[in-house]
């Protein structure tokens, strides 16, 4: 009587068994549907691109074609699987020729800079643009568009200096070679960040770049700047090795735990569809047996029979299940840990990256912004006079007769000239306010939200606090000035021009005796 009271619930775990498996089946109906309304909004975004992609290269042109023509025909995504692969291998093609026609154009450009700085008497704010330009050059350019701006740039240096020189009917005449690469070598080292031990020897070799160096002198300049270089890139090499090994043996950890884990989840599926298929029949087949029986002790028996199978089958999934489980938990486990290690030593490196980019945005010199701080910012700044009509005033600083300072009482006095004014520039401002290092003795202030009435009584307080600074030179007491030039941003202008506005109103001030402040209009 006990066992024919179990059957009823037993009937029903089979059951139930068989409804999980009925959900599993349309769930995986539902997927596979999901899964083809990706395909297609896929395969649309494939037309889209090949179309934006058009004229490039004409092999690339009529396989795009080809491929398009074939997106609208084919029901099967897998026919398209080889011509895919032929229309990959094109695009890396593609790139890398594209990537190598705008390396090129950018030595080319390069070199005409170059050439341009080479030129004697050349003005000294064109003089640092096309410096600082060279540099730019040695950055990558991963597009056309990216690279058709600094086209533009080059030119309208060329035509400035077309401009300057037939204006003066100047000749163009170029300068000793040595002199010139001593002065490429001072302005790079102003704009490179080295350790504080190095910092000394660094200001005595760009010291006596500054002078009247020799061809001998200039070399052993450049070869005590590569050893200080080389020893930067080997330390910095070393450490990167150090990482790159930590996380290629953490990716390979990753790597043969997914891989097992994906295995396992196979596994799994075919497991559970092959129970599934035993349950079902062996459901059939109870039903069958109970449908043809005759005499209720021959159900009994065979019921019990198929019950029992039932249960066995049901516990040897249950033991594989519990395997399966303790190798992916200790898969997973190992990966955590894996993981763990590599995202602690990430965070050191990324701190260290954080204090890197920090220092790359500062003057080595003054501890101001540096240039390419300022660019930043200045980025910033326009977007929000774009964006909300605010006011921002772009003021260029000039420390007058900064030559005759370096001339008369070595570079050593005129590095500390700059980091007193640096100091007293940055304590003149509010929060708001942004001083940079531009190159030399050029500050570049940026004032936000100030009144035209207001501004000139800010620049001139500035100017009155650098005047009163005492400054003492070999028992010399010496009076350092500054001129000024500002000019408030034009919503339909860009950042170049609103900064040569400025640099002409400084020229004025310099022109009108200096110690001065001129407000463009």
């Amino acid at each position: 009587m006990s066992e024919t009271s179990t059957q009823p619930l037993e009937r029903s775990m089979l059951e139930q068994q068989l409804k999980r498996a009925q959900q599993a089946q349309r769930k995986l109906l539902e997927l596979n549907e999901v899964n083809q309304r990706q395909i297609r909004g896929l395969v649309e975004c494939v037309h889209h691109l090949s179309i934006s992609c058009k004229g490039q290269n004409l092999e690339l042109d009529n396989r795009l074609a080809k491929l398009r023509s074939r997106l609208a025909s084919e029901k099967q995504v897998d026919a398209l699987l080889p011509e895919l692969a032929a229309l990959c291998r094109t695009l890396q093609s593609q790139a890398q020729h594209s990537q190598r026609e705008v390396k090129g154009s950018q030595e080319a450009m390069a070199s005409l800079a170059k050439r341009l700085t080479q030129l004697a008497d050349l003005p000294e704010g064109l003089q640092r643009e096309l410096t600082f330009f060279q540099q730019e050059m040695k950055k990558p350019v991963y597009s056309i568009w990216e690279h058709l701006p600094q086209l533009r740039r080059l030119v309208g240096y060329y035509e400035a200096l077309l401009s300057e020189r037939l204006a003066s009917n100047t000749p163009l005449e170029v300068s000793p070679k040595h002199q010139q690469m001593a002065h490429e070598l001072a302005q790079l080292l102003s704009e490179l960040e080295f350790r504080p031990e190095n910092r000394s020897t660094i200001a005595a070799v760009k010291a006596e770049l500054a002078g009247e160096i020799g061809v001998e002198s200039l070399l052993d300049a450049y070869q005590q700047v590569l050893d200080l270089l080389t020893g930067e890139i080997v330390r910095e090499k070393n450490s990167s090795q150090q990482f790159l090994f930590a996380i290629n043996d953490a990716l390979n950890v990753v790597r043969e735990a997914v891989s097992d884990n994906w295995n396992l989840t196979v596994r799994n599926f075919g497991n559970q569809r092959e129970l599934n298929r035993k349950l079902s029949s062996q459901c059939n087949a109870l039903g069958d047996s109970v449908a043809n029986a005759t005499e209720l002790e021959q159900l009994k028996q065979h019921v019990s029979k198929e019950l029992a199978q039932l249960r066995g089958m049901l516990e040897k999934r249950e033991q594989e299940d519990q395997r399966e489980f303790m190798k992916l938990k200790e898969s997973m486990e190992q990966m955590r840990k894996e993981l763990s290690a590599i995202t602690n030593e990430a965070s050191s490196y990324k701190e260290k990256l954080v204090e890197q980019q920090r220092l790359n945005m500062l003057d080595a010199l003054t501890q101001l912004p540096n240039r390419a701080a300022l660019e930043d910012r200045l980025k910033r700044e326009y977007r929000n006079v774009r964006r909300y009509g605010s006011k921002l005033w772009v003021a260029v600083v000039d420390i007058d007769h900064f030559k005759s300072i370096n001339d008369n009482f070595g570079h050593t006095t005129g590095d500390k000239t700059l980091q007193v004014i640096a100091m007293a520039l940055k304590n003149a401002l509010r929060k708001e306010e942004f001083v940079a290092r531009y190159g030399g003795e050029e500050f570049v202030l940026l004032l936000p939200e100030v009144d035209e009435e207001h501004v000139a009584l800010i620049l001139n307080r500035t100017r009155e606090r650098i005047k009163a600074i005492p400054f003492k030179f070999r028992n010399d007491r010496l009076t350092v000035t500054i001129s000024v030039g500002a000019a408030l941003v034009a919503g339909n202008e860009t950042i170049q021009e609103t900064f040569e506005r400025a640099d002409a109103a400084l020229y004025r001030a310099k022109r009108q005796g200096r110690d001065r402040v001129e407000i463009d209009n």
